[in-house]
């Protein structure tokens, strides 16, 4: 883990400050609509802030990772050719890292604001504190030997964010996440759009606190959970296929994906404890 723990950290870090920017953002944008007296409920203000978690999510976490890869390995080498070091410079690292990168993004789209949050001023500066908190993140991850349980908690955290995309499609954009499984929605009686809504809704968010119990307990059993649900729709779709002749569809392939995932998760825990 000597060598691993770095990319991962940096990776971690990446995530952690997704999840500080992209609040700064969507309540930028809630402030503007009331500005321009749009309603704005509870229930949008929700559907706005987890909507874009996950929409601008893995933009900024592929953006952020770039920033941070290149500022951490010149503060590393940095602090080994001089006396200056420690959490600060890490810090320091990071809110530079998302504020050159932050321009960069508005420089090479044609001068477009994809943030919110970096219109103004003071969004700018909680733009870099939030990078400033990934730096010292990063710091606290690489400062001690970590264990497998990293790599785990990582990808399984990973997992589990591309799950609450699934569950927020289907809790606010029905229509959308059903039409993306080949439904029209509206041409459903009442009674199959309760059941197909009650369902889908249920199964990726039993799938969603599997993940993040098997996150924070590390017990195989709850990622064996998600996976079993997984490789079950999976081979169900076949039996459909080939047992009543439902046509192909590419669903198939992202229930292998997700069912797998999970299940190596479990396997390697398991293999590593009996390795302890």
């Amino acid at each position: 883990m000597k060598i691993s723990k770095y990319p991962f950290a940096v990776l971690s870090a990446a995530l952690f400050t997704v999840m500080l920017v992209t609040p700064i953002t969507s309540i930028s944008n809630l402030i503007w609509l009331s500005s321009v007296n749009m309603p704005v409920t509870f229930i949008t203000s929700l559907e706005v802030i987890l909507f874009d978690f996950q929409r601008l999510g893995f933009p900024l976490f592929a953006v952020f990772t770039i920033a941070f890869t290149i500022a951490f390995t010149v503060a590393g080498l940095f602090s080994r050719f001089t006396k200056y070091g420690g959490n600060n410079l890490y810090a320091l690292a990071g809110a530079a890292a998302i504020g050159v990168a932050l321009i960069l993004m508005v420089e090479l789209l044609f001068q477009t604001q994809l943030l919110g949050g970096n219109r103004s001023f003071l969004g700018k500066i909680f733009h870099w504190i939030a990078g400033f908190f990934g730096g010292y993140f990063f710091y606290n991850l690489i400062s001690k030997e970590r264990s497998f349980t990293f790599v785990v908690r990582f990808f399984g955290i990973f997992y589990s964010y591309v799950l609450l995309g699934l569950v927020l499609t289907w809790v606010f954009t029905p229509s959308a996440a059903a039409a993306d499984f080949g439904f029209i929605l509206g041409d459903l009686s009442d009674s199959a759009q309760n059941a197909l809504l009650r369902d889908f809704t249920s199964f990726f968010v039993a799938t969603f606190i599997f993940s993040i119990l098997g996150v924070v307990t590390l017990n195989p059993a709850w990622f064996f959970s998600a996976g079993i649900i997984y490789y079950g729709a999976a081979l169900f779709n076949l039996v459909a296929i080939y047992a009543h002749g439902t046509t192909y569809n590419q669903i198939y392939v992202g229930e292998i994906i997700l069912g797998t995932i999970p299940t190596l998760l479990a396997l390697t825990i398991i293999y590593k404890n009996k390795s302890i």
